[in-house]
């Protein structure tokens, strides 16, 4: 972590979309580093493999939080409206380094400035990956960092403090003033993400 420490932010269970989208991430920056082994020059936050360990380092601390992941970590507590019969996509609280986050933010700028003049990066974005066509590559990184990089309310952090007091894990029925909470929440998670 850096010298400004962890941030603790609410991440959707999003099952394997985002473990799909960030190993597509992956194979694209491994791409680009076997490229600039051979020679290639790549702008800032893509040179020396610095996108590909910032992008491992969220995975670490994402991937627990995901889908059957989730479920293995002992992490798969479900969130209920009130009432307890309906139930919400989960969100989960994750520690992210600031850096890491802006490094990926700075990289899907970057993938995004490449993919439209002749070189090495437009040449990798154009090769795709195997699900997800370049300007889905971009899109992935740009909503992973947005998801992790989204400004906290009011509302964000009563959702937060409700799910920190019920502990990673366990089972959690709303009140009503913390399901318009997760409303909110959800909300503008939703905006940054995409399913796929």
């Amino acid at each position: 972590m850096t010298a400004l420490g962890p941030r603790v932010v609410l991440v959707p269970d999003l099952g394997e979309d985002l473990a799909r989208a960030i190993e597509e991430l992956e194979r694209l920056l491994l791409t680009l580093k076997a490229a600039e082994d051979d020679g290639a020059t790549l702008p800032g936050p893509l040179a020396n493999g610095t996108a590909l360990t910032a992008l491992r380092r969220l995975w670490r601390a994402l991937g627990p939080t995901q889908g059957q992941r989730a479920a293995a970590s002992r992490l798969a507590g479900r969130l209920y409206a009130p009432g307890g019969r309906t139930e919400h996509v989960p969100l989960r609280l994750v520690d992210v380094d600031p850096l890491d986050v802006a490094t990926l933010s700075a990289a899907a700028a970057a993938l995004g400035m490449g993919a439209v003049r002749a070189g090495v990066v437009r040449d990798a974005l154009e090769a795709g990956g195997s699900n997800l066509s370049g300007t889905d590559l971009v899109a992935a990184a740009a909503s992973i960092s947005g998801l992790l990089d989204l400004a906290d309310t009011a509302e964000s952090i009563v959702l937060r403090e409700c799910l920190a007091a019920a502990g990673p894990g366990a089972d959690v029925v709303l009140t009503p003033a913390v399901e318009e909470a997760y409303q909110a929440t959800a909300h503008r998670l939703n905006a940054m993400w995409h399913r796929r």
